[in-house]
């Protein structure tokens, strides 16, 4: 490489832009390109490494949140730490993990009206992967503890036609058979199980399932309707007939 200087005749003396002295003739070029957009390329460098810095920090943020709700969840055992956890997590993502047990954990108290809320919550802030189908699933079995039969009916039906071929399908097809058979359709929840079992023929857990739903629907009977009047008839025939020393009992008061 040359080293050539430029001579510090060169050197501006009306205003205009200066050439350091002794300058290589080679480096002119990258002196001419760092005047025009040196400072343009430092903040974009700053920039840069701010954002990098920012993703990264983030990153480590994000990843130690994740970290205490795992931790959390491990150690939750009670209703009530459930809630605790969802209560200090439930903002991310990772705390819908959290929120799914809690569901669970509110169907199994018979807490069907809070479970709903939580599956439907778990739902609209989008499951954990894999967890999607466990809260739609749940979500139903809410429905049919809340008694909303129709509503729980389609729930199942949904899920069974979204989910063909996944492994909690047939959860979903015997909730079809217990809702046909407590809206007294029993004959349909008859068929629906004895395809059912049709297909899980070899799968002795399947099986046994499927059996145990067949003889709750072959017993189940629905209560008959009854109105006020046979309502109060049927309390009067109830109260012991008065003793001699004792005060006469009211007739009972007719329902209007």
């Amino acid at each position: 490489m040359s080293e050539e200087k430029i001579p510090a005749e060169s050197m501006s003396t009306n205003g205009a832009q200066v050439i350091p002295k002794n300058l290589p003739i080679e480096l002119l070029p990258l002196y001419d390109w760092w005047k025009a957009n040196g400072s343009q390329f430092l903040i974009t460098a700053v920039t840069v490494v701010v954002v990098l810095g920012g993703a990264v920090a983030f990153k480590q943020y994000r990843d130690n949140k994740i970290d205490g709700v795992n931790k959390a969840l491990l150690k939750a055992s009670s209703l009530e730490e459930l809630e605790t956890v969802v209560a200090q997590y439930g903002s991310l993502k990772a705390g819908n993990a959290a929120r799914l047990r809690l569901a669970k954990a509110y169907y199994d108290a018979s807490k069907y009206e809070e479970a709903l809320n939580a599956y439907e919550t778990c739902i609209s802030k989008g499951a954990p992967q894999g967890f999607a189908e466990i809260a739609d699933l749940g979500r139903a079995h809410a429905l049919e503890g809340l008694n909303r039969l129709d509503d729980a009916l389609a729930a199942y039906q949904a899920f069974e036609k979204a989910s063909a071929g996944h492994c909690l399908q047939p959860q979903a097809q015997m909730g079809v058979a217990r809702i046909y058979t407590l809206q007294g359709k029993k004959d349909e929840a008859k068929k629906l199980l004895e395809t059912l079992k049709a297909q899980k023929t070899g799968d002795s857990t399947w099986e046994m399932a499927v059996a145990n739903l067949e003889g709750v629907v072959d017993r189940y009977e629905p209560r008959a309707a009854r109105s006020l009047f046979d309502a109060a008839d049927a309390a009067a025939k109830t109260v012991p007939a008065p003793s001699p020393a004792a005060a006469p009992v009211p007739a009972p008061v007719p329902v209007k």
